[in-house]
């Protein structure tokens, strides 16, 4: 997490917009959008699958509006009393008293922080959690959850460590190999698995396999069932 302030918030939300390739979420109460951030705009929306806009609720000129409601991947939400800015990848989380305002940009002393989702992880989840709660206040629209569980991490290393260190095995030394492959035997017996999910020898489950929602909670649940 990295404190950075006005011109550095400038950049960063320029940054943002470049690098948008899965997902693009904007909130800012107030915009003023002049040609050239419609044309920053525009090629991020283009390119991204999926884009999301959070503004105050009248705070948009109906012609901006109806330009932004030609992207088809563009969803558009209006909330009452919106104060926060926030500027979202998949990669890079900007928070800050910035809007998407260019007068901001030029004129006001700004500050906020930066957040990495492969540094910063949880951070980066607490402030799309946030965004969920803005919208589905107003809207019954569960999108931002959906983009919550996109992002979990369901993988067999994961769900190794949970139970490693709030579970105990037999006589298995916590984190250990032996337990790993203890585990990996007893959730082969739970659940098939496919042969790219497991080692070349066979001997245990990757442990980058993306076990599911599903899986990866049934096998967390019989796992600790066996459990000393």
């Amino acid at each position: 997490m990295k404190v950075i302030g006005t011109t550095k918030i400038s950049n960063e939300i320029e940054e943002i917009l470049n690098s948008a390739e899965k997902k693009l979420i904007l909130v800012s109460p107030y915009l003023k959008l002049n040609q050239r951030l419609k044309v920053r705009l525009s090629d991020a929306f283009k390119k991204v699958d999926n884009a999301y806009l959070i503004y105050r609720e009248n705070q948009l000129k109906s012609q901006d509006l109806i330009w932004l409601k030609s992207f088809k991947n563009l969803k558009i939400f209006s909330i009452k009393n919106l104060h926060s800015k926030i500027y979202l990848n998949q990669d890079v989380a900007v928070i800050s008293s910035m809007n998407l305002y260019e007068y901001s940009q030029i004129n006001n002393h700004e500050i906020g922080v930066k957040l990495e989702f492969n540094e910063d992880q949880n951070e980066y989840k607490d402030t799309l959690k946030e965004i969920r709660i803005m919208v589905e206040s107003e809207y019954n629209d569960n999108c931002f959850s959906q983009i919550l569980e996109s992002i979990e991490n369901y993988s067999m290393g994961r769900l190794f460590w949970e139970l490693s260190e709030n579970y105990s095995f037999k006589n298995y030394r916590s984190g250990s190999q032996y337990l790993y492959e203890f585990i990996s035997d007893k959730a082969r017996e739970i659940t098939e698995f496919k042969d790219y999910e497991l080692y070349q020898d066979k001997t245990a489950v990757l442990r980058a396999t993306d076990l599911g929602k599903e899986r990866f909670n049934l096998l967390k649940k019989r796992l600790k069932e066996i459990a000393n």
